[in-house]
């Protein structure tokens, strides 16, 4: 899915020596930044009983942080590509699920 987002120059300018920093691509941060977000809102959420009916965080965000891969590209000098990140998936799949 492709998202259009507007931003001021402030956060394009944040956006980006972030990104620069930490060698990362303003795809992944806007994602992680977003899937720790809506993990927090939807455990803020589950505490009121009003908002029992706003969803919770995917099978797949689940999925990557049960599997130690949520925030791990960011920061220890790990290359942050596609392909490091999929090597690191295969490598902590090879190991078994009690791996992290």
């Amino acid at each position: 899915m492709t998202l259009t987002v507007r931003l001021d120059a402030n956060l394009q300018a944040a956006l980006d020596r972030y990104c620069a920093e930490r060698g990362v691509t303003k795809t992944l941060a806007v994602q992680e930044c977003l899937a720790q977000y809506l993990v927090q809102a939807s455990a803020g959420a589950a505490a009121k009983p009003a908002a029992a009916g706003i969803a919770t965080a995917s099978a797949n965000h689940r999925a990557f942080a049960d599997a130690g891969l949520i925030g791990a590209v960011v920061g220890g000098g790990l290359p942050a590509d596609k392909a490091a990140v999929r090597a690191r998936v295969r490598q902590r799949l090879a190991k078994g699920p009690d791996a992290a």
